[in-house]
């Protein structure tokens, strides 16, 4: 018998809607119409709306005058602000998880890597991505801080666009894939700075490639809406 618990209506139409958003089907400044939705999913407008409550807390959408819900569209600026903010987050995960990560945990970040280092060379870039977020969340789930933690996991919620337009770029993936066994290797000698070192130069590294490469009208997440809730930058 399976431990895990049924998903609730609200839950199902977060995921719903959130991998239509990340799928790039809702364009940044469209409106998301409830009833839509609730028509698509056989629920009532209930469920749906409190999906979109918890997709607008996330970010991805925002509420705009007359609209309603919208996705929310990202600039430059807020592609730089997000990544440095990420690179610090995580990086501090990292720094407190080599203190605390033990042999099985390591073991699994070494099959992690393997596999991704396979899929990268086979050129199954959309498993590479789902495997890159596997194994940065199996070392910060190995650190003792649960809010630091539900932090990184809502900022990787708001920014998992990224991960579609990043699996376009052969050589993109190629850095990622040496980033990581920089970050194992580090973890595996105990060296934590050296890990949140790398972590950091990978989040610069990848904020300057979205920059030069992201269409603004593709980006989606939450920092405009951020901004508006007095957050600064």
């Amino acid at each position: 018998m399976s431990d895990t618990a049924p998903r609730s209506k609200a839950e199902i139409a977060t995921e719903y809607v959130r991998e239509r958003v990340l799928s790039g089907e809702l364009r940044p400044g469209e409106r998301v119409r409830i009833s839509r939705i609730a028509a698509e999913l056989d629920f009532s407008d209930i469920p749906v709306r409190e999906g979109v409550k918890r997709l607008e807390a996330e970010g991805l959408l925002e509420f705009e005058t007359h609209k309603g819900a919208v996705v929310t569209t990202l600039h430059p600026h807020d592609i730089e602000e997000m990544f440095a903010i990420r690179g610090e987050l995580e990086a501090l995960a990292v720094m407190r998880a080599s203190r605390s990560i033990n042999r099985d945990q390591l073991d699994h970040l070494r099959e992690l890597l393997e596999e991704m280092e396979q899929a990268e060379q086979d050129g199954r870039l959309e498993d590479y991505g789902e495997l890159n977020r596997e194994f940065h969340f199996a070392i910060y789930e190995a650190q003792p801080y649960k809010r630091l933690l539900a932090l990184i996991r809502d900022y990787w919620n708001s920014t998992d666009w990224c991960r579609r337009i990043f699996a376009g770029d052969v050589h993109s993936v190629r850095a990622s894939a040496a980033e990581h066994r920089g970050i194992y290797e580090a973890l595996l000698a105990g060296d934590g700075e050296r890990a949140a070192d790398l972590l950091r130069q990978q989040k610069r590294r990848a904020g300057a490639w979205l920059l030069e490469h992201a269409d603004p009208e593709e980006a989606q997440t939450w920092s405009r809406s951020r901004r508006r809730r007095g957050a600064s930058s």
